[in-house]
């Protein structure tokens, strides 16, 4: 994966066709999963939107101050918060396959009488259509800045005196947090995990992974190992859960080799000593892709993530 899709999109931005824009809510329950409200707006003079939007290309790729800049590389979301990556996560990713459903859905059924200072709304949205080879694409900007705010200590100017302004006013950021390309969801940093749930989805992971692991007898201490694995940022690691590392460890020669690398010191019947602290987060390392193996200098090292090698 590249950057060049992203910096294609915000090129393209200016030349993409049928814009509207729409404020969002949204609300997270066990009981009721994420709903998500939308509120289309209308901008006056009507070419204000447009205007909007070429600010928005030229914030992420025009000279100066080009936010893309600071990007190196797009990788698939493992729950690490690099400042430097763009996060993708697919369409049929069980973490937000519901929500997204549900909130395309939002977007489609957007209302236009709502009252847009009663919905509290989060976030804003900006759709629109990019033509690339050949085809057209659904494009979705969120901002996931508060759009309607009080203006404290703010005066319009009028008869040579300056005026309070008492009224809540729209207040539209040309940063963009989130960007959904048809069904694919990019997250420019990580307060797009809001909008999705992510926590919630990264600890139900966690927790399925734990039970899965204790199923297979090769801890020692289920108890220290599910304290460990559920607390600090152990339940962020397992969006990077590797079930295929974790079958690999069923057989003994890998626990051996593993345990040989990553210090992880093992029972007399080959299990994974997990009655300290240290070695349970350890695994936890092993089994979420953040442990690797310096060839060079021959010592275990920590890691945010990792990707396929490129030669």
């Amino acid at each position: 994966m590249s950057l060049d899709l992203i910096k294609e999109i915000f090129s393209a931005l200016p030349d993409c066709k049928e814009w509207h824009a729409h404020l969002l809510s949204f609300t997270h329950s066990k009981r009721h999963g994420t709903t998500y409200n939308c509120r289309r707006i209308e901008l006056e003079p009507s070419e204000r939107l447009r205007v909007l939007i070429q600010d928005i290309s030229s914030g992420y790729i025009g000279e100066g101050k080009n936010k893309l800049n600071k990007y190196v590389d797009v990788r698939e979301y493992d729950g690490t918060c690099n400042t430097t990556t763009v996060y993708r996560i697919r369409e049929d990713n069980p973490d937000i396959e519901i929500d997204l459903d549900a909130l395309l859905q939002g977007i489609a059924d957007s209302d236009s009488e709502a009252d847009p200072f009663s919905m509290k709304a989060q976030a804003y949205v900006l759709c629109g259509n990019m033509r690339r080879d050949d085809e057209d694409h659904q494009i979705k900007l969120i901002s996931m800045n508060t759009p309607i705010t009080t203006l404290k200590n703010r005066f319009w100017h009028d008869k040579g005196k300056f005026w309070e302004i008492p009224d809540k006013v729209l207040n539209l950021r040309t940063s963009m947090n989130v960007i959904i390309y048809d069904r694919t969801v990019y997250f420019l940093d990580m307060s797009g995990e809001t909008l999705f749930n992510m926590e919630r989805a990264y600890k139900l992971k966690c927790s399925e992974a734990i039970d899965e692991i204790e199923g297979l007898k090769i801890i020692s201490d289920p108890d220290m190992f599910r304290s460990t694995a559920s607390s600090g940022q152990n339940p962020r690691r397992f969006a990077a859960f590797s079930k295929s590392k974790l079958q690999l460890l069923t057989k003994k020669r890998n626990r051996e080799k593993a345990a040989k690398y990553f210090k992880i010191p093992l029972t007399e019947d080959k299990q994974f000593d997990t009655s300290q602290k240290v070695d349970a987060e350890n695994l936890v390392k092993v089994l979420c892709g953040k442990a690797m193996w310096d060839v060079l200098e021959e010592v275990p090292v920590e890691v945010d993530g990792s990707k396929d090698w490129v030669s």
